[in-house]
Order: C-alpha cells, then sequence, then structure tokens
C-alpha cells in the first residue's frame, strides 16, 4: 500500500560522505517537519555532492505526485563578499513521461542556502530541517530572559534546508528530475515524493472541531 510520503533510493547516486561537512549531521532514516526522508546510512556515502559546472544527474521518479520535497544544502557562498542574493546554484528540471518538463531555478537564499545561517538570513522559499519551539515559561538562563518575551524560538537549519515543489499538472506521471549544476558546490540528502494534495509543512495550529450528531 503506498503511504502519502514516500522517500526515494538515491543510493545508487551518492558520491559523498559526512566529511564534507562539519560537525556530525543527521543521516539515516529522518523525520522533518513530520515528513520522511531517507539519507545514506554509509557515513562514507550519504550525499549526493555536485561541484563546480559538473555533469547533469538524472534521478528516476516514474509516476504521478502533487509535490516534491528536497533536503538539499549550500556548502558554498559569496553574499558575505559582495555579491548578490538570488545567484542560480542549479536548476531541478521535472520531466513528464509523455513529453514535456517543468525547469526551476535553484537560487541562493531562496529555495537554497548556506548553513550555519547568519541572523536574518534563512532562504525565503525553503523551510528549515528544525520545527520552531517555545521558550520554557519558568525556567530558563538569564541571558536569554529577552529572548523568552517572545515565547517562541525561531527554527534555524542544522543539517539541511527543505524545498518544495508543487507539481502544476499532478495528473501527469513525472518521468525523471535532473540536476542542471552551475558554479557553486552543493549537495542533495534526500527526496521525498508528496502523493496528497496538501501543504506538507503546516502552519496552522490545531483547532478544536465540534461534531453534531443526528438525534435519530
Amino acid at each position: 500500500m503506498r503511504k502519502d510520503y514516500e522517500p526515494l533510493d538515491l543510493t545508487s547516486f551518492y558520491n559523498a560522505g559526512i566529511g564534507i561537512l562539519e560537525g556530525q549531521p543527521n543521516i539515516g532514516s529522518q523525520l522533518y517537519h513530520g515528513l520522511p526522508f531517507e539519507i545514506g546510512s554509509d557515513t562514507d556515502r550519504c550525499f549526493i555532492q555536485f561541484l563546480a559546472d559538473a555533469g547533469p544527474v538524472l534521478i528516476p521518479i516514474q509516476t504521478a505526485v502533487y509535490r516534491v520535497i528536497v533536503a538539499h544544502r549550500l556548502l558554498e557562498s559569496r553574499v558575505l563578499e559582495g555579491e548578490s542574493v538570488g545567484r542560480v546554484i542549479a536548476n531541478y528540471i521535472f520531466r513528464y513521461a509523455d513529453g514535456g518538463q517543468v525547469m526551476v531555478p535553484i537560487r541562493e537564499r531562496f529555495e537554497i542556502n548556506i548553513i550555519p545561517t547568519g541572523w536574518g538570513q534563512k532562504p525565503f522559499a525553503a523551510w528549515p530541517d528544525r520545527k520552531d519551539s517555545l521558550y520554557s515559561r519558568y525556567e530558563g538562563e538569564w541571558g536569554s530572559a529577552g529572548n523568552r518575551q517572545t515565547e517562541t524560538s525561531a527554527g534555524n537549519a542544522q543539517d539541511y534546508y527543505l524545498w518544495i515543489w508543487e507539481n502544476p499538472e499532478p495528473n501527469r506521471e513525472i518521468d525523471s528530475m535532473e540536476i542542471e549544476t552551475r558554479d557553486r558546490k552543493f549537495i542533495i540528502s534526500a527526496i521525498t515524493l508528496g502523493y496528497l494534495d496538501e501543504d506538507p509543512i503546516s502552519r496552522s495550529a490545531r483547532s478544536e472541531v465540534m461534531i453534531s450528531l443526528p438525534d435519530e
């Protein structure tokens, strides 16, 4: 039985390990914002690394989906040296089985960004892999007293950013996703397919619902 969200198996495409990143990134089976992702479990081969001007990579999809969710991360940036945001890092090209395609430019500070990310520098069109959280109401460091008055702590990306592509024609089978690189290094760690007609990451809090039953 098909699940609502299913990760793709990218094992045959992995060409890099955790050594290209600082620290110990999360790998293996992960849940981000309640969505399942399968990152390689081998510390030496768990990412698809794209070097500057590398050849394209073609990933089979071969199914109809509402959304494709990509966990990726930019590895280098020159914004702090004066380069403008919005530089195209890559093109993600979704090809339909019956012909035609949709090409999406992946831009720095929009669909992808570096990690750690400076204050106020989160991408406009991607989600961090960590959720927003609440400050403790009755305890915490004195140095954070002012922050606690905001009541919430914005989630920052720990390892990856999640970019969500909404298929404009969800009834058409997508044959493949092609990654066309430019002149910046980046990685893709996981890709998950969404089969539901919904926003994968909810922006609304839970609310009470009252159901009225007939007297009979």
